[in-house]
């Protein structure tokens, strides 16, 4: 139903829980801001997305649903919306809340897409179009405050890390996302050496392991800010670096978020629907005839990913870094 501006006054967001997953919902929240600039926008998200919005002035009330809560706990969640009295409701999660609170507005629990409409982020941009959005903001984006961006002047300071910057991301979730760790120690060495650019390593506390594996094969010694930084500081990183080498994870659609370049590895994975944004982004992958097979076991030997070379990436890494697109 093509929603009545006048009587849009608040607006509620159920996004998504995996944190590259609600990165890809942000366009939504600063579309409906320019369509309905008098409404205040609150946000439902998982436990996982409280760092990315939670000190954005786009966002007027945050709300954690932890679907691991009691049943008590959903219930009283689901009362305080409905006491909210939501004019709109953008479920992009396809929960029974809306149907629940009884907004005047909201996108439908059935969503299906037309053919050409096949990034994850258009499919969220697509669900506003019953509700007669025209202008969608093609973009995702994090707000960061001005602390974080101090926080990591003062870490790449202390660890007094020369420019060009490039930023590398080995891990991922799934194992089957993740290029061969001698793939990247070869990659980085190659590019502190030839490009003279300083490689920093990024990830979670858990996988330091993961980052280890690449050091302990490189010649050259990579600055390690593996757990040293939230969300936003990291995107802070990303903003001031010359280029981000990631597997398809989170960090590939935060550096998209603040317009760095991305050289992206994909295997599993179909870059068509989760892939960089950018411009000037790259994708390298194995065309094979069971790639993408998006599985969560390889029923084969991850050739899609052995087959990347290391020159394949240097090459793309150089052009990137360089200046070249």
């Amino acid at each position: 139903m093509i929603a009545d501006k006048s009587q849009i006054k608040r607006i509620l967001v159920i996004t998504l829980s995996n944190v590259g997953d609600i990165i890809l919902t942000t366009p939504v929240i600063s579309t409906l801001k320019n369509e309905f600039p008098g409404a205040r926008i609150d946000v439902l998200v998982g436990p996982q997305g409280k760092d990315i919005f939670e000190k954005d002035p786009a966002v007027i009330k945050l709300m954690i649903y932890d679907k691991h809560s009691s049943l008590a706990a959903k219930r009283r969640i689901q009362l305080r919306l409905k006491n909210l009295r939501y004019d709109m409701v953008v479920d992009l999660k396809n929960t029974i809340f809306p149907l629940l609170i009884s907004p005047k507005y909201r996108t439908s629990t059935v969503q299906r897409f037309p053919a050409p409409v096949v990034h994850s982020m258009d499919r969220h941009l697509y669900r506003l179009k019953s509700l007669g959005v025209k202008d969608p903001q093609r973009r995702p984006y994090i707000y960061i405050p001005a602390e974080d961006d101090e926080y990591i002047s003062g870490l790449l300071k202390s660890e007094g890390v020369p420019e060009p910057m490039v930023v590398v991301n080995a891990a991922a979730k799934s194992h089957l996302k993740r290029w061969m760790p001698e793939g990247f120690a070869e990659v980085c060495d190659r590019l502190a050496g030839e490009c003279k650019a300083s490689i920093i390593m990024i990830g979670l506390k858990e996988d330091a392991d993961i980052v280890a594996a690449i050091t302990a094969r490189m010649k050259t010694k990579p600055f390690n800010f593996v757990g040293k930084t939230n969300i936003r500081q990291l995107a802070s990183l990303l903003k001031r670096s010359r280029l981000l080498i990631t597997n398809d994870s989170a960090p590939l659609h935060l550096g998209c978020a603040v317009g760095t370049k991305v050289l992206a590895i994909f295997g599993p994975t179909d870059p068509k629907k989760y892939g960089p944004t950018g411009e000037l982004d790259s994708v390298i992958n194995t065309r094979l005839h069971c790639s993408p097979c998006e599985r969560a076991e390889c029923r084969f030997n991850h050739e899609c990913m052995k087959l990347i070379s290391a020159d394949e990436v240097f090459d793309t890494a150089r052009m990137m870094l360089e200046g070249y697109g």
